[in-house]
Parts: C-alpha cells; structure tokens; sequence
C-alpha cells in the first residue's frame, strides 16, 4: 500500500495565505459597501452636530467679548423720514471675529476624534454600544467664510420687521484609516428679528450688503 505525499509545508502555508487573504478582502468588501457607508452617514451626523456646536460657541463668544446686543447693529434716524442702515463696521468686525473663532475652535478638536461603535450599525439600542469603534477624525478645511444678509418687510401699519442674519459656511474633511472625505456646513444664524415702530419710511437705507 502506498503512503499519501505529505503536502510540503510552504504549499500548506501558500494556501493559507490565500485563503486569509480571500476572506479579508471579503470582509472589506463587505466593510465598504454596507458597513462603511453606514457609519459614515452616523459620522456626518455627529460631525455637523460637533460643528454646529463650535460655530454656536464662536457666536457667543464673540457678543460677549464685543459686549454687544442686537440692537448695535443697526442704526434707527427718525428725522424727516424714517431711515434704517446697518451697522457695517461693527457686523463686519463681528463677522471676522466669528470666523476666527470658528476656525480656532475646528483647530482645537483636530486632534480628538468621532468614535462610532459597529453595533450601531443595527439599530437596535441595546448593542449600539457593542464592537469595536470606528475611530473619524475632523479637521478644518481653510477658514469658515462668515458674511451677512439683511431683509426688510412691512409688517402692519407704521411697522417694520428688521432682519440681519449671518450665512456661516465651512468645509470639514473627515479622515478614517481607510478613507477620507470632505463634507460642507451651512448655517444661517439670526442676530436682529425686530419689528420697528414710527411712520413707515419712504426709503430704506442699507449700506455695504
């Protein structure tokens, strides 16, 4: 009777090798089509709601060191007509202010990061803290662009509804080991929403918007 060859060690560890390799390129296939897209949806969320955050914290920040109130913005005449103009040196200050601040505070968090558990991915809560974490870090791309826009509506007789508003805008690239991609936040911030009494003017007055 004939003895079986023995399989020859490093044949034995070739197949193993691609047999290894065969289900891990299985498990990241897996891993970016369904898992990935998943979890990066979940790290939008807690990346815009992490910006949004840091962008309410640079408003605040910036009235309170200003020590300025809604009404700074905007200057009331009551002559022979009545006229509005926006504060422009004072909004442009702030507007500056909150950009710096918005970036300063990106800056701050580069180093920190999202951390998504897999079991989230399952939308059960009781396993949405269970697996390993998928660690997102967010780090700002260029300087948030702060500007402002104005509006004015009649709102009854003798009465004017005042708006001013900031459009805060910014890029984010957020960075996984295996990927890295970038996602825009917009917010519109209201600084006067104010109804102004007097005769209804015959001409409105908006500098430098």
């Amino acid at each position: 009777m004939k003895k079986k060859k023995k399989i020859p060690l490093f044949i034995k560890f070739i197949i193993f090798f691609l047999l290894l390799s065969s289900l891990l390129f299985s498990l990241l296939m897996l891993y970016d089509s369904k898992i990935f897209k998943t979890v990066v949806e979940i790290s939008h969320i807690q990346s815009k709601s992490t910006a949004n955050t840091i962008i309410d914290h640079a408003v605040q920040n910036t009235i309170k060191e200003l020590n300025i109130t809604s009404s700074d913005f905007f200057i009331e005449k009551q002559q022979n007509s009545s006229s509005i103009s926006v504060n422009t040196i004072l909004i442009n200050t702030f507007c500056t202010a909150v950009s710096m601040g918005i970036t300063q505070g990106m800056e701050q968090i580069a180093d920190e990061y999202i951390s998504i558990p897999i079991g989230v991915i399952t939308g059960i809560e009781m396993f949405s803290n269970i697996g390993p974490h998928i660690p997102f870090y967010l780090k700002p791309m260029g300087i948030a662009s702060v500007d402002y826009e104005t509006s004015f509506a009649a709102e009854g007789i003798n009465q004017i509804n005042f708006k001013i508003w900031l459009n805060v805008a910014m890029d984010i690239k957020i960075v996984n080991p295996l990927r890295s991609e970038t996602m825009s936040v917009s917010r519109k911030i209201m600084l006067v929403d104010t109804v102004i009494n007097g005769t209804v003017p015959e001409r409105y007055t908006t500098i430098g918007n």
